[in-house]
C-alpha cells in the first residue's frame, strides 16, 4: 500500500525507445521551422560562396605565387596542401602575406594581387562561418528544448502522473520515492535540468566542440563519461533512477498497481489510519479471550 510498484526493464526500455522516436520527429520539425525563421540556408550559402572564392583563388594563383617567392607548393591525392620553404613547413597565409607585402610585383604576381583584393576579407569569411555554426547550435538547442517541453512536460501534465506517450502506452507512471504525486515544478526540473541540459545538451555541446572547436579526445571522453554515468546509476540504484530522476526525486512505477497520494499530508493520514486499524485488529483477539 505504501510501497513502490516497480516496472520491468523491458517496458521501461520500450517506453524510452518510443519517446526517443517521437522526440526525434518533434526535433526535426522544429529544426526545419527555426531554420526558415533564421534563414540558415542563406547564411550557409553565403559562407559556401566565400569559401569557393578563396578556393578558386588558391587553385588558380597560389602555385605560381608560391614558386615566385621560393615556396614549394604540393597538392596531395587526398586534396590536402603541403607548402614548404627552405625545407621548413609553411602555411598558405605565409604565401598570401608575401604576396601583399612585396614591392615591384611582376605581371603574374600583380594579377594575383588584384584577384586577392577582390576576395572577401579573411575575417569576414571567418565571421560568416562562425555565424553559421552559431545558428546551427542555436537551432539544434531550441529544437531539442521545444521537443522535450512538449513530450516530457506538457503531455505529462495533460496525461497526468508524469506519463509521456511512451509511458502511457506501456503502463508506466512517475511518482516521488514516497509514492506521492509528482509536482509540476519537479516535472519541469526533470525535463529542463535533467533531460535537456545535462543528459542531452551537454553531450551535444561536446559533439560541436569535437567537430568545430578542436576539443578532440577530451570531448569524446566526457561524452562517454556522461553516458556511462547514466547507465551505472540506472543499474546501481535501488529504484533504477538515472540523472534526471535523481534531480527531480522521481521514480518510474507501474501505473496499474501504484497507489499515488496527492500530498505528503494525505500519505501521513493514510499511514496513521492504516497502523491504527492494524493495532485495533491485533488487540481484538486478546479482548475476546478476556
Amino acid at each position: 500500500m505504501f510501497e513502490l510498484k516497480r516496472i520491468g526493464i523491458v517496458k521501461r526500455a520500450s517506453a524510452w525507445l518510443l519517446d526517443a522516436i517521437l522526440l526525434a520527429v518533434l526535433t526535426t520539425g522544429f529544426l526545419f521551422v527555426i531554420s526558415l525563421i533564421c534563414d540558415y540556408k542563406g547564411s550557409e550559402k553565403l559562407a559556401t560562396e566565400y569559401y569557393g572564392q578563396w578556393e578558386d583563388f588558391r587553385d588558380e594563383y597560389i602555385p605560381s605565387v608560391a614558386a615566385h617567392y621560393g615556396y614549394v607548393y604540393e597538392e596531395k591525392e587526398d586534396g590536402s596542401i603541403v607548402i614548404t620553404k627552405d625545407g621548413e613547413p609553411a602555411e598558405l597565409e605565409d604565401v598570401v602575406e608575401d604576396l601583399t607585402g612585396s614591392e615591384g610585383k611582376d605581371e603574374a604576381v600583380k594579377e594575383a594581387y588584384d584577384a586577392y583584393l577582390a576576395l572577401p576579407p579573411a575575417d569576414k569569411v571567418n565571421a560568416q562561418y562562425k555565424l553559421v555554426y552559431t545558428k546551427l547550435f542555436m537551432m539544434v538547442s531550441l529544437s531539442i528544448l521545444f521537443g522535450y517541453l512538449i513530450l516530457e512536460f506538457i503531455l505529462p501534465i495533460i496525461f497526468k502522473n508524469g506519463q509521456t506517450v511512451g509511458k502511457k502506452v506501456f503502463g508506466i507512471c512517475l511518482v516521488r520515492s514516497d509514492c506521492v504525486k509528482v509536482t509540476t515544478l519537479a516535472l519541469f526540473a526533470r525535463t529542463l535540468l535533467g533531460k535537456f541540459a545535462i543528459e542531452t545538451m551537454f553531450p551535444v555541446l561536446l559533439v560541436f566542440l569535437f567537430l568545430f572547436g578542436g576539443l578532440g579526445l577530451l570531448a569524446i571522453i566526457l561524452f562517454a563519461a556522461i553516458l556511462l554515468l547514466n547507465v551505472i546509476l540506472f543499474f546501481a540504484t535501488k529504484n533504477r533512477t538515472p540523472i534526471h530522476d535523481i534531480l527531480a526525486g522521481t521514480v518510474a512505477a507501474d501505473a496499474k498497481l501504484q497507489v499515488i497520494y496527492r500530498s505528503a499530508e494525505e500519505l501521513n493520514e493514510k499511514k496513521q489510519e492504516y497502523y491504527r486499524e492494524k493495532a485495533e485488529a491485533e488487540k481484538e483477539p486478546w479482548e475476546s479471550q478476556s
